[in-house]
Formats: structure tokens, sequence, C-alpha cells
């Protein structure tokens, strides 16, 4: 996370892990492989939750009373399960398999609303494109600075609905 994956060498990474580069290299034959272990799990439920969301698989649906809570527990789940794997795959991915991963995700909320609030947002693809980045980058900076997961809990919850209620006060005035 200090270097980003570009910048990380295997030298460094057995530096700061305490051991040889050789030992090192007889868990690991390359750097990619170390970071796919920390990120791989994170990835793929990453994409279940949105894929979840994006099937409308979600209960109770947006608008609906509890789905802020909803909302916030899972995030709040994949999150506390997958931190560092989450962090590094929204802020160091460049030069790996998942370079591309957090566009493709905020892409596809982003084509949701565009879908579900098609009248709504009619020529406004830019607006919902910085709301969905705000959204992801908000819950990274949330979960790289806050110091508990009560914390955590308790910020995501104000974040989940500052968004949802900034969003529902936007589709009713369009």
């Amino acid at each position: 996370m200090t270097y980003g994956y570009e910048k990380t060498s295997m030298e460094k990474i057995a530096q700061k892990a305490g051991i040889s580069k050789s030992n090192l290299y007889n868990y690991f034959k390359a750097k990619d492989e170390i970071f796919n272990s920390i990120t791989d799990s994170a990835a793929f439920y990453f994409r279940k939750v949105i894929n979840h969301f994006y099937e409308d698989q979600f209960s109770p649906k947006f608008g609906e009373i509890g789905f802020n809570e909803m909302l916030t527990k899972q995030i709040f789940n994949l999150v506390s399960d997958h931190k560092d794997g989450l962090i590094l795959l929204m802020k160091c991915s460049a030069g790996t398999r998942y370079e591309q991963l957090k566009a493709e995700l905020m892409k596809q909320i982003a084509n949701k609303f565009l879908r579900d609030y098609a009248t709504d947002f009619s020529n406004a693809e830019l607006l919902v494109t910085v709301i969905t980045e705000n959204l992801f980058d908000g819950i990274t900076s949330l979960t790289v600075c806050s110091k508990s997961d009560d914390e955590l809990r308790m910020f995501l919850d104000d974040f989940i609905k500052y968004h949802s209620y900034g969003f529902s006060a936007l589709i009713s005035c369009s």
C-alpha cells in the first residue's frame, strides 16, 4: 500500500516481512502471486455484492424501509471481511489483473441507476458516474481512516444515508 503495486519489488516485500528474498521465493514465484493471494477473495465477494445489487436481489429495495440499514450491513461485512484486499483493489491495483475492477464495478452501478431511473437521468451519465465514483471513493476512505469496527459501521451508516437520501431527493426533483 505504501509504494503501489508497480513500485513494489520482491526485495521490498521480503525486507518488510523480515525474511530473505530467497525465502520469499519459496512461497511465491512473483509479486503478482502475493497481490492475488491478498485480493482474489476480496474481488470475488466485491463482484458478488455489486452483482447482487445490479440484479435487484437485495431486499428491501432502494427507497423501502430498512434499505439503508441492509446496505450498510452488506458493505460493512464486505469491508470487514476483506479490508486489506479491498483497499489494495481500490487504491493500488494499477499493473495487476484487477486494474480495471473499480471502473468495471462503478460502471455496473452507474448503469443500474441509469436503467432504473432512465426518465430521471436522461442525458445525465456524467452526474451518475460522479455520484458512483463518490460512493466508491467514500467507502474506501472511510475504510482506510476508521480506527475501529464500531467507528467504521457508524461512518458507513451515515454515508449510506447521505447517498440514499441525496439520490432520493435528486430523482424526486426531476
